[in-house]
């Protein structure tokens, strides 16, 4: 790489970018998804009740036992810190920004110091003109985390403070810590276990497990680390055990009572989460794979190809190790634990991704910036056209589809829009920036499908919001349940039974229409809540069935007595 394509990236940029990227998550007024309003319900709870809650995650007295608690208490964290200034939904999803900064940095200074080896930098030219080190470092680091940005497959978990997200982060820190290592033998090896730890702790013990897995393997095969590789294993393990072991600790010690039967029933969970994959898994792995890491597959095959010979170098070794880890795990995988697979390795194949940009002949290099150039851009004209068509209606079967997905919906000029608009402009000014000139910056193409991104993001977000409100929001049902429920004679004294209600859909009642539901194994409530397919009516249903629009689920209350 030549000094000049190693140019620098502003750093104002950089960071105005991932600003407008991740706050678009901030704008929306109601929960998108069911995983969403699990963490905050969790979260609500621990921060309302007692030191049991904190350590034994519920909803409403409900168990939730598929992932640990880290997720929530640092939710209940940021909502406790800032309910004073801002409603506690805002102040949740402030908790989405601390998860993306701590995934882009740890990327950052992962692939950084990948790059800054001595076995890394660029050949040298005859006359001279190669980049400096610390230039082609930061050229490599940015393309990485530029990469990260486009791939499709972490966009809505970015916006949203779920254990997947709280899991790529832990991800992307257990990958800088096998970097370290190479500088910082046992910090480093202490912060990757931790990490692995941490990831047990946030998502799930399958996760975990194979973090922990890829940081032994790259100790035990690496050759450049320096220091004693059996004691670098022994802190790996050591700080891998800890956060597991102390929660547990506190758990018995909090609730004595309730702790065992908690975790036997999280045992349970997590155990469905381990087999041989079944046909079908590997079959919906295969599918996802193609657009889940786009674009950075197509540039870590490449990278492969191009670096063939010299794969055993350390800068390359490591993110390849961590990713093979990962396909290995896809083969351990259950149908609940299959997508935590790409969470695990997405870091390490945006690094290497960025390596293999380098090898990439002109030619073939502006393949990512047309791309980029031609997908986002029609993207972008076909979000407005449907903007336009849902204003003025001269595209029926446009607007048709939009009124038919979120009835009475009013679209509205507001922040949101008026930074969609902006965000369009921008992007079709560096359209023409990049048609009327021939950047020869190795970030040039990550910088285009990151702002791409960036820009899809922002646009279906501004210009959607309020139809994408009606048609995902679960409040009108909940009111329209609490409505059916005081005309029923509801009492303050009573409860309402939901058996296999989810619990993001169980946190989201409890939300919007304090409605009174007790856990599953609660006996002698009044009322029964069930969830069922539209069309099925179920016998004893108090009032007509409350629905979402264009949805296959109905809500009954029932008369139990």
């Amino acid at each position: 790489m030549s000094q000049e394509a190693a140019r620098k990236l502003p750093r104002y940029a950089l960071l105005v970018l991932l600003v407008l990227f991740i706050s678009a998550g901030l704008w929306v007024r109601d929960f998108w998804t069911i995983r969403d309003a699990t963490t905050f319900g969790i979260a609500v709870d621990a921060l309302n009740g007692t030191a049991p809650d904190w350590v034994l995650p519920n909803i409403g007295g409900q168990w939730v036992a598929e992932h640990g608690p880290l997720t929530g208490w640092v939710a209940a964290l940021f909502i406790g810190l800032l309910r004073g200034v801002m409603d506690e939904m805002t102040a949740y999803r402030v908790t989405s920004l601390f998860w993306f900064a701590m995934t882009t940095a740890a990327l950052w200074y992962g692939t950084w110091n990948l790059a800054r080896r001595p076995e890394a930098q660029p050949i040298a030219y005859a006359f001279g003109g190669e980049a400096r080190p610390r230039d082609y470092g930061r050229a490599i680091a940015d393309s990485a985390v530029l990469l990260f940005i486009a791939t499709f497959g972490i966009v809505t978990r970015q916006h949203e403070a779920i254990p997947d997200t709280a899991l790529l982060a832990l991800a992307s820190v257990n990958f800088y810590g096998l970097a370290r290592m190479l500088r910082k033998p046992y910090w480093g090896a202490f912060t990757a276990g931790l990490s692995a730890g941490l990831a047990l702790l946030a998502s799930t013990v399958f996760a975990g497990v194979w973090l922990l897995a890829a940081g032994l393997i790259v100790n035990t095969m690496l050759r450049g680390a320096p220091g004693n590789r059996d004691l670098r294993l022994v802190v790996m393990g050591f700080s891998a055990l800890l956060p597991p072991l102390l929660w547990a600790g506190a758990a018995w010690m909090l609730a004595p009572e309730k702790a065992p039967g908690w975790f036997t029933y999280w045992a349970q969970l997590q155990a469905a989460n381990f087999g041989l994959a079944s046909p079908e898994t590997l079959l919906w792995l295969a599918k996802n794979f193609v657009w889940y890491l786009c674009p950075i597959w197509p540039l870590a095959l490449w990278g492969l190809y191009s670096w063939r010979h010299q794969l055993e170098k350390t800068h390359l070794f490591l993110p390849i190790v961590v990713t093979a880890t990962g396909i290995v795990a896809a083969l351990f995988s259950s149908s609940q634990s299959a997508d935590t697979v790409f969470l695990d390795f997405i870091p390490a194949m945006a690094a290497f991704a960025a390596f293999a940009l380098i090898t990439v002949r002109r030619s073939q290099e502006n393949v990512l910036d047309w791309f980029s150039l031609s997908i986002f851009s029609l993207a972008a004209l076909f979000l407005w056209a449907y903007r336009l068509a849902w204003e003025t209606g001269f595209a029926p079967k446009m607007a048709k589809s939009i009124q038919m997905l979120a009835p009475d919906a009013v679209p509205s000029f507001d922040f949101p829009f008026f930074a969609a608009l902006v965000a369009t402009l921008l992007w079709f000014t560096f359209v023409g920036w990049r048609l009327t000139h021939r950047p020869v910056a190795a970030w040039r193409g990550p910088w285009l499908a990151a702002c791409g991104m960036t820009t899809a993001t922002l646009l279906t977000v501004g210009l959607f919001h309020d139809g994408i409100n009606i048609n995902r929001s679960y409040e009108p049902v909940a009111l329209q349940l609490k409505a059916t429920l005081v005309d029923a004679g509801l009492e303050p004294a009573d409860c309402v039974s939901a058996p296999g209600l989810p619990a993001g859909i169980r946190a989201m009642f409890i939300h919007y229409a304090d409605l009174p539901l007790a856990p599953d194994v609660t006996q002698g409530c009044r009322f029964r809540l069930i969830r069922t397919k539209t069309g099925a009516l179920p016998v004893n249903a108090i009032g007509g069935p409350a629905e979402r629009p264009h949805t296959d689920e109905s809500f009954y209350v029932l008369s139990v007595r």
